[in-house]
């Protein structure tokens, strides 16, 4: 209902966001004749080439490229979309967005939940003054965990006193009623028909959403009570499974397009206050849906740095299936020791954990390093353990190229032969053994080609009839298998089930019609679809050349997008001179030209 703004609502916004004002809020500008100039708060310059037009309300980065209207600058610079972005100047400047909704009930929900910030944000003052001005356990505490008052403060940390109802009376003193306090969770009844705090004798760290307004609370005790954290209940501003802890501060501070996903509270205050300040944490629950949803939208990798106890690693792999599911890319960080982030970085340093950021593995890696702790003892029974291990591992890589390394790193952990390992793997069957797996593939053509995917859906469905129709060609005529992998390799199929059968193809060259079915039980589904192709009237010569063709154009977008990452990475490198990333991004952007000429070439 708030997601739809008329147009006639986002241009108030924008002539009551005078450009300049909203952009010296965040950097210093300069007067510049008829114009202002300022550094580029988008990429690291010496001199200014970030220009501001007050006429045309507009800005332009003539170093990095980045420019556009004042919606287009509080996106850059506070990472938030569109609909956040436009709310965020509407409150800026006292503009009232109503609803398309325009019902009394949905007027009175808003004023309920604006009244619920309200409340949150007097209570988090609350906490925060009972922690620094009255002597209590929990300052005692956080000082001798290293927590500077710096840090206290940015986070707006507090203390929830050791009282039955001090909070219920200090909120009804400020006026607020019973009822609505009780509704943001802070309150509960007793049998008494009266009141007792929900949080008491506890750590209070106040839950900001993205826009940074408070929408509950964690609690940590200071003895041994249970439960040891404490989170509000769900209230109509705060949803554990859509938050995450710390995001409304990381967003800002995405560094090499990372954010680094930790356990707990605690964890995020100490990275941040050690310089990692994209550090974020679920909130004592699972990693939801939502959460890698949200981990998407704000960066290009993620780090899952977990406890390496029993419980971290059953938590890692619970994310690591929502994150696969999302098609979130992510490594994971395993410390040594089974430290956690804040006691690793008091032992070893800021520089020694972004070492560890570095070292951060990827999934196959994880489960091997798993498996080889499980089987530790080095005896032949052990080895067995972990060798057959690592082949069920193995067998879920998609890539040959990757499988085969994987099994060179196999035998070498275990002292088994590649061949054994191999067997394990694609089991006796001898027509299994020539990278071809047991994996079952359905016929809905899953796709892990980097090319295709940068193309619409409608000329991916032809590319993969194409493929059918050569298939069709190499099934029924063995001597056009050489022609056709003379033009095109066997990676360049783009089909997951289609690049295994080619590759058995080229290995055997002469297969009779009867073997068909047997060979290829595993991609029934597959080799049925390829049958069902009619290439009576198909000329192969033509069919081959435009496959080529488009092959071509989709290697030139992929080459063209990567080329384009290197240069937001030339931009972010605060390494480099000006001088450096000018002479670089020229080379690149010549190149990215020469590209763009090429793909017009075979469009045309």
């Amino acid at each position: 209902m708030e997601n739809f703004f008329p147009e006639e609502l986002i241009n108030e916004v924008k002539d009551n966001n005078e450009i300049i004002d909203v952009i010296s809020e965040y950097i210093q500008v300069k007067s510049s004749g008829s114009s202002h100039k300022a550094l580029c708060p988008f990429h690291s310059e010496n001199t200014p080439s970030f220009v501001i037009n007050r006429e045309k309300q507009i800005y332009k980065c003539f170093g990095c490229g980045e420019g556009g209207d004042v919606v287009r600058f509080i996106m850059k610079i506070e990472n938030l979309d569109f609909i956040e972005s436009v709310k965020l100047l509407a409150k800026r400047a006292n503009i009232e967005i109503k609803s398309t909704e325009s019902s009394e009930e949905f007027k009175a929900q808003i004023k309920e939940k604006n009244l619920f910030y309200e409340i949150n944000r007097k209570v988090g003052l609350y906490f925060y003054h009972n922690l620094t001005k009255i002597p209590n356990p929990a300052l005692e505490y956080l000082t001798n965990r290293g927590i500077t008052p710096k840090t206290l403060a940015s986070f707006g940390l507090g203390y929830a006193n050791n009282s039955w109802d001090d909070l219920v009376l200090y909120l009804q003193k400020e006026g607020y009623q019973l009822e609505d306090i009780q509704k943001c969770g802070l309150i509960r009844a007793n049998k008494q028909n009266g009141y007792y705090d929900y949080f008491r004798n506890r750590i209070m760290f106040p839950i900001f959403n993205i826009r940074g307004e408070v929408v509950g609370f964690g609690g940590r005790v200071l003895d041994d009570a249970l439960p040891k954290y404490l989170n509000s209940p769900e209230t109509k501003i705060f949803n554990k499974s859509n938050t995450l802890y710390g995001l409304n501060f990381a967003r800002k501070n995405i560094s090499n397009g990372q954010i680094i996903l930790v356990e707990g509270y605690m964890d995020v205050i100490a990275l941040h206050q050690a310089g990692f300040k994209n550090a974020v944490a679920s909130l004592g629950t699972s990693l939801t849906k939502y959460h890698g949803q949200l981990l998407k939208k704000y960066c290009d990798e993620i780090i899952l740095c977990f406890d390496g106890d029993t419980a971290g690693i059953k938590a890692t792999m619970r994310s690591v299936d929502i994150l696969t599911e999302e098609k979130c890319q992510f490594r994971i960080m395993m410390l040594p020791q089974g430290k956690d982030p804040d006691d690793f970085i008091k032992l070893h340093g800021s520089d020694k954990f972004r070492e560890q950021i570095n070292k951060a593995m990827s999934l196959t890696d994880y489960k091997i390093l798993l498996a080889k702790n499980e089987h530790a003892n080095n005896t032949i029974y052990d080895n067995m353990k972990l060798a057959k291990r690592l082949s069920e591992i193995i067998r879920d890589i998609k890539s040959p190229i990757e499988q085969e390394a994987y099994i060179e790193k196999a035998s070498a952990e275990t002292g088994i032969s590649k061949e054994a390992i191999k067997k394990e793997i694609y089991g006796q069957n001898p027509k299994l053994s020539n990278n071809i797996t047991n994996t079952k593939y359905s016929s809905n053509y899953k796709r892990d080609n980097k090319y295709i995917e940068l193309v619409p859906l409608v000329e991916q469905k032809g590319h993969i009839v194409a493929e059918q129709q050569l298939i069709k060609f190499m099934l029924t005529d063995n001597t056009t298998i050489k022609y056709i992998l003379d033009s095109i390799s066997i990676d360049d199929f783009s089909v997951l089930a289609h690049r295994e059968i080619v590759n058995y193809l080229s290995v055997h060259k002469n297969i009779a019609e009867n073997q068909i079915e047997e060979l290829f039980s595993d991609f029934k589904e597959d080799i049925n679809k390829i049958f069902e192709t009619n290439i009576d009237h198909i000329d192969l010569n033509s069919t081959l050349n435009k496959y080529v063709i488009n092959l071509k154009k989709y290697k030139l977008l992929y080459d063209i997008k990567k080329l384009e990452k290197e240069q937001n990475a030339i931009i972010k490198d605060s390494n480099l001179t000006k001088e450096e990333v000018e002479s670089k991004l020229l080379t690149i952007g010549m190149e990215i030209m020469k590209k763009n000429v090429q793909l017009q070439k075979l469009r045309a």
